[in-house]
Parts: structure tokens; sequence; C-alpha cells
């Protein structure tokens, strides 16, 4: 018998608890290298919501608003912001046809997977783009 109340989808959520923590990691394991002063660590939920946000005490406004928008596109565009920056600069993403100021199409944003659903995102600012990209990788992938 069919039961109406069982879901046919398997949902799987960002454990907000398990994001406080790996930012107060990301932190912890930055504070100690003076070359990451300048990071800022997001993460946000499946809605886009801020779930957990930390930063390196000295650093500066712009990264950490950068982190948590790098996060948002990432989860909102399902990918990347490596490769959101590359079909913007190709010509094959046109990002004003999606009318949302908060995309930005810089790396250093992923998305975090969980049996295969996008369930969040992460997102690194504050250093070069190379390690900004690193860096959101390494973490992202910490959640499956």
């Amino acid at each position: 018998m069919w039961d109406k109340n069982a879901s046919p989808i398997a949902r799987y959520t960002l454990n907000d608890k398990a994001a406080i923590h790996m930012v107060a990691d990301i932190i912890e394991a930055i504070s100690a290298d003076p070359a990451t002063s300048g990071l800022a660590a997001a993460i946000v939920g499946a809605g886009g919501e801020l779930v957990a946000f930390g930063a390196h005490h000295s650093c500066p406004p712009l990264p950490r608003l950068l982190a948590q928008r790098k996060a948002y596109t990432a989860l909102m565009l399902r990918r990347s912001t490596r490769i959101v920056q590359e079909d913007v600069r190709s010509g094959s993403l046109d990002m004003s046809v999606l009318n949302d100021p908060r995309l930005l199409p810089m790396p250093g944003g992923e998305p975090v997977f969980i049996n295969g659903t996008v369930v969040g995102a992460i997102g690194i600012s504050g250093l070069t783009a190379e390690k900004d990209i690193e860096l959101a990788h390494y973490w992202a992938a910490q959640f499956s």
C-alpha cells in the first residue's frame, strides 16, 4: 500500500552544526599562517541563507562580503564559481539575464554535494584566486 506521508525523493540537507564547526576549523587552520590573514569563509544552506561565517581577525570588509556572495553563487548556479567566471568570460553565460545582484562570477565558491545533491555551498575570499579556489574545493569536499 502507498504511504501518503513517505517522500518519493531522498532529502539531504546541510548539517548547520557541522557547517559552523567547519568554519571554526577553517579559521583555526589559517590563524597560525600569516599568508592567510585576509581570509573569510562563508557557508550557505540550500535556500541561499547564510549558515556559518568566519574571518581572520585582520580580514578587511570586502573579502567578508565576497565570501558570502561566492558561496551564494555556487549554490544558485550549482557549480564552482571558477567555472561561472569562465562561462562569463567566454560569453556562454550572461549574468545580467539572471537579474540577481548577489551573483558573483569570481573564483572561490564551491557547491556542497551530499549523495549527488547540492545542499549548500562554501565561499572563500581574501587570498589569491588560486588559493581561494583550492581552499573552497578542499573544504567543500569535507562534507561528503
